[in-house]
């Protein structure tokens, strides 16, 4: 009996990873920091360490939903609006914002640089697992071979069967006066003047 048992919870065991959810990520271009939002579209980290910078301290930069605070037991500063951060990888550590960028200029440098051909096998085997089971495929994943193309030379497996050769071919015949005719006839350039 308790052999049955352990084949059953065995069984079970084995059948709940099966049935663990896989999670593919949207693109993402708008982040969080500090309880303030920046977008970016690119794909270089130091970005997002210049914009968290700050944000970690309690009491100093940009946390608890505050662009900037600071403060001491006296005295308490704090700056509530700001304009959007807006960041991309053709002006490096500014907010290009105030150059005209957009959080819509943002969107679009992340899909174009999220992956557009990838299999499956690869991406899930870049996947995440969560503490609760489900693996977590990011849409930025690092597969090994993402976005190769393996080009060989095709070469068929058997030999072309040959023509029969009592098979007519067509004959082209043109006769010899065409050959001395020209094509298009000569313009006259004489002019009539009467």
């Amino acid at each position: 009996m308790s052999r049955i048992f352990a084949c059953v919870a065995a069984l079970i065991f084995i059948s709940s990873s099966a049935f663990a959810q896989i999670i593919y990520q949207p693109v993402q271009y708008q982040f969080s920091s500090g309880g303030s939002h920046y977008y970016y579209g690119g794909s270089d980290r130091q970005v997002h360490i210049d914009a968290n910078h700050l944000s970690g301290e309690a009491s100093y930069g940009r946390s608890n939903g505050f662009t900037f605070h600071s403060g001491n037991v006296d005295t308490h500063r704090e700056v509530v609006t700001e304009p959007a951060r807006i960041y991309t990888d053709l002006m490096p550590g500014q907010n290009a914002r105030f150059f005209g960028y957009t959080a819509n200029d943002a969107r679009n440098a992340a899909y174009a640089n999220a992956p557009t051909y990838f299999r499956k096998a690869d991406a899930l085997r870049a996947a995440v697992r969560q503490p609760d089971g489900t693996l977590l495929v990011t849409s930025q994943a690092d597969a090994p071979n993402k976005g190769t193309i393996d080009i060989r030379p095709w070469k068929p497996l058997a030999a072309p069967a040959a023509m029969p050769v009592n098979q007519p071919s067509p004959i082209l015949i043109i006769p010899k006066r065409l050959l001395d005719k020209p094509l298009w006839p000569r313009e006259n350039t004489t002019a009539d003047a009467r």
